[in-house]
């Protein structure tokens, strides 16, 4: 049964966090760490629309924002846009369309009688796999069709053709690499058929995506990670010490990770040196996945499961203002795995404990957006204690 989830009864919670693990799946709404809405939406049905138009992705000149520097979509028959394919994320739409479509020329238009469009590629490993669930949708219903697979690529280059590494890895771990069309001239569609967003960053779940994502990735590959048995430390700590940008620098992990070096049970992994598939296996070959909230965590949600609990069990660390995306208690709610979170926010908390980086300061070189403190005695006490159970 399908439902919308919303937290109506919230509990207080330490400015400095729990020392103890909560199910993620139970983390209210008034969490000092969460960023964005907590809800679970039922199942979406699949979008079909007759004699409708893609448009490709063109500059607009407005480059003071990234999401306002390009526009792409999709119109219907009476010219309108087909508002449930835009992009958004939290309430900012990416990419959209203006108002006034009189400044669109459609320049070389192809036709087609069916167009399976897939959504927006984006660089970012943590968009690249989350912003695609349109995708996975459609995969589910034409897997062994024909038919290519259309999809807006914003970083298209000169040469045409999809030459980010990532992005060709994570093709070929869905097995669709060679089905992949990219969106350069407009596209009449006779019938266009595609999906709304089963899921929205910072917003909302639907029940159908555990469905979709857990079929997404090819045959061959799902028999490859089932074929897998936990062969490995009990413990695998995702490690963000080498990381050398990103939003989030958590200040005194490399103390964490010498530390755990040392615990026979635990095996420090750094994912950005293995590959997607390395990574994918991970949850098979391991009984819990731990660290701070990262990209590389939501390849969870891809691993093929039998049985309830074959899959490694996640203990996310947080600490400070959002560093909790409301995405992972969403999918947590969907998926219900069973995974945890715990809050080691520094005990000085508040700004004592997180430090946002200036603009133009010297710290921006360092590339993040923000440093943050965090309760290291706590976290290497949690994973002691479990490494020796």
């Amino acid at each position: 049964m399908t439902r919308s989830h919303m937290v109506t009864a919230p509990t207080p919670f330490s400015p400095a966090g729990s020392t103890v693990p909560i199910a993620l799946a139970e983390v209210p709404d008034n969490h000092p760490c969460l960023w964005g809405r907590l809800e679970l939406l039922p199942a979406a049905p699949l979008l079909e629309e007759p004699d409708a138009q893609l448009l490709p992705t063109r500059r607009t000149g407005q480059a003071q924002h990234w999401w306002t520097s390009r526009k792409q979509g999709a119109i219907d028959r009476q010219g309108q846009p087909i508002t449930a394919i835009n992009d958004v994320r939290g309430a900012r739409p990416i990419y959209a369309l203006p108002d006034d479509f009189s400044d669109i020329r459609p320049g070389k238009v192809r036709r087609r009688p069916v167009v399976l469009y897939g959504g927006t590629v984006f660089e970012h490993f943590g968009h690249l796999l989350l912003d695609l669930n349109r995708l996975y949708r459609l995969l589910q219903l034409f897997r062994r069709s024909r038919e290519p697979i259309w999809v807006h690529y914003p970083a298209l280059g000169e040469a045409g053709t999809i030459e980010n590494p990532l992005v060709k890895a994570w093709f070929d771990c869905l097995g669709i690499r060679k089905r992949v069309r990219v969106l350069r001239c407009t596209l009449n569609c006779d019938r266009l058929v595609s999906s709304p967003a089963l899921y929205r960053d910072r917003c909302y779940v639907t029940a159908d995506f555990p469905r979709a994502a857990q079929r997404a990735l090819s045959g061959k590959l799902q028999r490859r990670l089932l074929a897998l048995e936990p062969d490995a430390a009990p413990i695998a700590y995702l490690s963000r010490h080498k990381l050398s940008s990103g939003t989030t620098r958590f200040d005194g992990e490399l103390e964490v990770v010498e530390a755990l070096r040392k615990l026979p049970n635990v095996a420090v992994i750094c994912p950005e040196e293995l590959s997607i598939e390395a990574k994918l296996g991970l949850y098979r070959r391991h009984r819990m996945i731990t660290g701070f909230v990262q990209a590389a965590m939501v390849l969870k949600y891809f691993v093929p499961t039998t049985r309830p609990g074959d899959l490694a069990r996640q203990l996310m660390l947080v600490a400070g203002r959002n560093s909790l995306n409301s995405n992972w208690v969403n999918m947590e709610r969907a998926f219900g795995f069973g995974d945890q979170v715990l809050d080691c926010t520094h005990p000085a908390g508040g700004r004592e404990g997180e430090e946002l980086i200036e603009l133009g300061s010297p710290r921006q070189a360092e590339g993040f957006q923000r440093l943050n403190r965090f309760n290291a005695g706590l976290v290497i006490d949690q994973l002691r204690a479990l490494s020796e159970r």
